[in-house]
This record gives structure tokens, sequence and C-alpha cells, in this order.
């Protein structure tokens, strides 16, 4: 159960599309680096705890330190969003950060993110789209997938569901879409 029940989305946005468009100011600086990392290590340890506000106010401090675009700090927001079922939020900041990402690998994580998202939000014909591009840009995410898949039928209280995606063999994100509340 989150902590608080409503973050600002405004705001955050607004901040979040700056540090995107931020030049790579500390780019090259060794120091920033290091305290980017410490600050994305602590907003994810923030976001285990449940403390989503404060893991959302600790990945935009890792993104204004990172100086420029940080897809990564945006993904973090994202899932702070999501733990505090604001999915829309989270659905939207997750959308930025695939426009950012520019390896197969890296968007295949934010179509996986997107995808778990869409289906905690309940939304399960487009979580299967982006579940399915996340393995057709990467067919080494088919399990990550999967147990994604399983994760957020879970928390919707969607158990049959989330034991079959569990055990199920690859076309267990189409299998499972057929059946979801």
């Amino acid at each position: 159960m989150p902590r608080f029940r409503n973050l600002s989305i405004l705001p955050m946005l607004g901040a979040l599309a700056a540090f995107s468009l931020a030049p790579a100011a500390w780019a090259g600086d060794e120091a920033g680096q290091e305290d980017t990392t410490r600050a994305l290590r602590r907003a994810e340890e923030l976001i285990q705890r449940g403390d989503y506000r404060h893991a959302a106010t600790e990945f935009e401090r890792a993104s204004e330190l990172q100086g420029g675009a940080c897809p990564d700090c945006l993904l973090g927001v994202a899932r702070a969003y999501g733990g505090a079922r604001q999915y829309d939020a989270g659905i939207q900041v997750t959308r930025m950060a695939l426009t950012l990402f520019s390896s197969p690998e890296d968007q295949a994580r934010a179509y996986d993110q997107l995808g778990s998202l869409l289906a905690l939000k309940g939304d399960m014909n487009a979580a299967r789209e982006a579940f399915g591009k996340a393995v057709q840009l990467d067919g080494r995410m088919a399990e990550q997938v999967r147990t994604s898949l399983a994760e957020a039928l879970l928390k919707r209280a969607s158990f049959s569901q989330a034991i079959d995606a569990a055990g199920a063999g690859d076309h267990a994100v189409s299998a499972l879409a057929t059946h979801a509340p």
C-alpha cells in the first residue's frame, strides 16, 4: 500500500521534460556520475521500501545530476507512479523515456515496463502490444515479459492467470491477454 495518495504530475513532468532537454553539462564529470549513480541506487531502495514519493524525488535528483537526458531516471519515476497506482502518469512518463532510448535492448526494457503499467491499469490489449514489442526488439526479453505480466496480474489479484503466466510457454502473453479481466 503506498504511503501517499497522489504525486503531483504536472510539476514533475515539466521538470522531467526540462531535464531531458538540458545540455549534458556534466557528462564527462566523474564525480557527477558517481553522484548520479548514488541517487539512482537510493531511488531504487526507496522503490523497494514502497516510499514512492521520495523515490520519484530521488530519480528527479539523479536526472538533474546527470545534466542531460536521463531515460533511466524517467523509467524510475514511472515505476514510482506505478507503485503509487497512478498508472496513467506512469504510462505517460514511460512513453517519454521510450523516445530517449536508442538501443533496441533499452527500448525493450521500456516496452516491458509499459506493458506492466498497462496491465496494472487493466488495458490488456495495449499491454499485449507493448510486451510483444519488447520481445520483438530483444528476443531475450520473452522470459522477463512473462514474469512482468505475471507480477502485474498478481497485483491486480488475478492469481490464477499469474500462475499460468509464470509457467506458460512462448504464447503466454497472447493467451493471458485474451483471458484478462
